[in-house]
């Protein structure tokens, strides 16, 4: 026994480390792959699910009968996401009795991946791969699905890592956010000025094939402001998660700034220039300011007076102490720095010092003609020149000199003249997005320049600009969506805003919207089936300048589409579940399931027949002589049969009774007569011998099914005098 157990053993043993398990040809279709799913409750768009997709199988049906044991092999699960070429193992060692596997997660969900499932066999050996399943990206998915897509975990540090918003472009009276794009189809911005608002300040309904990096958001100037991002996964918005952007302060408008500046005091008798800048304190969005008192005379700077934000108490010059020959100004120039790192300066205000008969420098543009008068104190050998420059550009420092390289252009004049043509600058080389000044400089030894005076030069691309263009992008029944396309520069020129008007034929509705360069050209509220006269600008940026608006574009005529009909409730009646995935050998499982458990119920059934028919009701016929009843024996060899004979049944006047008393046996009288081989007897009519019946009973050995089970417990008697 000891040998043969043994031996059993290692035939096992033999069979799992020589087992190659091979797929079945459909194996592939056994499967479902994708993204992990709670019913028609949520879809997790950052989770792999790899499972069966008949409710009773298992990996193990992926294999084909003979080595698809427990022990035979197990799973692997490995994905590749779209563009790199290495496979990433997520799973291992998975066993092939279970039926499915959700446990791969951290999937980026706007990504697409390719996922494999091998087969390994744990006796080593070629392992089985079954072909590429493709996953992804979760936009793709139907719009049901889309609705209740979530993140099954780790969907803060996801946008944390992938949602990095940040300012841009802070001006006084707007500021951008931008960011990369990001995986999610609801962006709600709230924005808080001392308060948070009660409604988000923009509600983004986010295009992942085209997606929303930027906002622009209109708000005062030299205020403080929060943003806050509620970002969902799901196109309905249930699953928001917030992130908070630092406080960001806007630059102050330079206008007031100026005019905070440039107030001051000058009285002609004493020659005292006063100014207090004590008030700046105002201006929380001012991180830093330094300001210097500059003598220009003729070019030639001399710094006088100078001060900052850490000391800017009320101050005052005596420009009556200061040596001149000639007339000059006394500048005060600033610099400052905003909260949001914005550096910049302004001339606060200057102060002309006349001498007796002293004509100032002047420079202006009268029609086409550029006219320029030159102090009689500037050293006759000196070269005067006009200079064309562009604004914004590196300049002059406080040494007043600037560099002929910064110069777009150059012309002598002749002092012994007023005025040159305009058209000695070529003004077909200018640069549209650019505003100029032009300058009356005095060439020094060093063979760059001081500056004299200057003065505005419009730039002449300004008055020959074209017209924007705009065409229909797309419309709804209320809606209609534009493009406009600048023909100038091509996008060459910084935009502010563009302006929309929209018209409907024959008049009555109308709609005009100013929109952000980074916002969809969208005007909504409109009315279905009409059409509508639709024209665009643009609206610049000149740096140096401020706003230049374009001319206005030729008209578009768009209409919007029909109203959409109702949908009609026609939904059907629910159907019964059935388990699509099921394949044809699960319906024959449960049919002999169904089977088994009718046979087995039929057996029981049987069983008991047989046992009350033998035991039971035999018992009852036995229990009264007044039980006209007949017995048929029939022996053969070997064999005893107990058989009832139906049509040897007679009828008495008794009857009744013994119905009663056949239908409560007693149990203890109640004995089977078993005639042994060639001692069978027939009775055809009247009443068996009771002497011999009794007899028999007593020899009998029989023990009922109620005994407790002595075989030499003795049988009484039966009572031959009941009746």
């Amino acid at each position: 026994m000891w040998l043969l157990r043994t031996i059993l053993v290692l035939l096992v043993i033999y069979q799992a480390q020589g087992c190659q398990p091979e797929l079945k040809e459909d194996a592939a279709s056994l499967l479902t792959v994708g993204y992990d799913k709670q019913g028609s409750t949520a879809v997790y768009v950052d989770t792999l699910s790899v499972e069966m997709k008949g409710r009773k199988q298992k990996f193990s049906d992926l294999l084909k009968p003979g080595c698809n044991g427990r022990k035979s092999a197990t799973l692997a699960i490995e994905v590749r996401k779209e563009g790199t070429e290495e496979w990433e193992e997520k799973a291992k060692d998975i066993r092939i009795t279970r039926k499915n596997y959700d446990n791969v997660k951290d999937l980026d969900p706007c990504s697409k991946y390719e996922v494999r499932v091998l087969i390994k066999p744990t006796s080593g050996g070629e392992i089985r791969e079954l072909s590429n399943f493709p996953v992804g990206p979760f936009h793709k998915l139907d719009p049901e699905e889309k609705e209740i897509a979530q993140f099954k975990s780790g969907a803060e540090e996801y946008y944390t890592e992938h949602f990095k918003p940040e300012y841009t472009q802070v001006s006084d009276n707007s500021f951008t956010v931008k960011w990369e794009p990001v995986c999610a189809l609801v962006i709600n911005v709230w924005l808080k000025e001392g308060d948070w608002k009660d409604e988000p300040e923009k509600v983004i309904k986010n295009d992942i094939e085209n997606p929303t990096t930027e906002l622009t958001l209109d708000v005062e100037p030299c205020n403080q402001f929060e943003v806050m991002f509620e970002i969902s996964i799901d196109s309905e918005g249930n699953e928001l998660l917030g992130e908070y952007m630092p406080t960001v302060t806007t630059d102050p408008d330079k206008e007031d700034l100026s005019t905070m500046f440039s107030k001051h005091s000058y009285e002609n008798i004493s020659n005292v220039l006063k100014w207090d800048y004590t008030a700046i304190d105002e201006f929380a969005c001012i991180k830093s300011f330094s300001y210097k008192l500059v003598k220009d005379e003729n070019g030639e700077i001399e710094e006088l007076s100078e001060g900052n934000d850490k000391v800017h108490q009320a101050a005052e010059f005596s420009v009556g102490a200061l040596a001149a020959e000639c007339n000059f100004g006394v500048r005060m120039e600033v610099e400052y720095e905003t909260v949001a790192g914005q550096k910049d300066s302004l001339e606060a205000f200057e102060e002309h010092i006349h001498k007796k008969d002293q004509k100032d420098n002047a420079i202006s543009i009268n029609g086409s003609r550029i006219t320029y008068t030159i102090n009689p104190c500037v050293e006759p050998e000196s070269e005067i020149v006009i200079g064309l420059k562009e604004i914004g550009r590196e300049g002059k420092g406080l040494s007043g000199r600037t560099l002929e390289q910064n110069l777009e252009g150059i012309v002598n004049v002749d002092k012994s003249k007023t005025d040159i043509e305009r058209s000695s600058f070529d003004e077909t080389e200018l640069k549209p997005c650019v505003a100029y000044k032009i300058m009356l400089l005095r060439k020094t030894v060093d063979q760059d320049f001081k500056e004299l005076e200057t003065a505005e030069f419009e730039n002449p691309q300004w008055n020959s600009w074209k017209a924007p263009s705009v065409s229909e992008k797309e419309n709804t029944s209320t809606s209609i969506t534009l493009d406009i396309a600048d023909l100038e520069t091509d996008g060459e020129c910084l935009v502010s805003n563009y302006n929309i008007s929209c018209q409907a034929l024959g008049g009555g509705d109308a709609k005009q919207k100013m929109f952000h360069a980074n916002e969809e050209l969208k005007i909504d509220d409109l009315l279905p089936e009409t059409k509508y006269n639709c024209t665009g600008r643009i609206v610049h940026t000149i740096p140096g300048s401020g706003a230049f608006e374009t001319p206005w574009s030729d008209y578009v005529i768009v209409e919007t589409s029909a109203k959409p009909l109702p949908e009609e409730d026609s939904t059907p009646a629910p159907a019964p579940e059935m388990d699509i995935g099921l394949e044809a050998s699960d319906y024959n499982d449960e049919k002999i399931l169904a089977l088994s458990i009718f046979g087995i119920c039929f057996a029981i059934i049987a069983a008991g027949g047989c046992y009350w028919w033998h035991c039971i009701r035999d018992r009852g016929q036995e229990d009264s002589k007044d039980i006209n009843l007949s017995y048929r024996a029939s022996a053969t060899a070997g064999t005893t049969v107990v058989d009832m004979n139906s049509a040897l049944l007679t009828e008495t006047d008794d009857e009744p009774k013994k119905e009663e008393e056949i239908d409560k046996p007693d149990l203890k009288e109640t004995v089977v007569e078993i005639l042994a081989e060639n001692m069978a007897t027939t009775s055809t009519e009247g009443t068996p011998n009771e002497d011999v019946n009794v007899q028999k009973e007593t020899e009998s050995s029989f023990t009922p099914a109620d005994s407790e089970g002595s075989p030499s417990r003795e049988i009484p008697p039966k009572d031959t005098d009941a009746n």
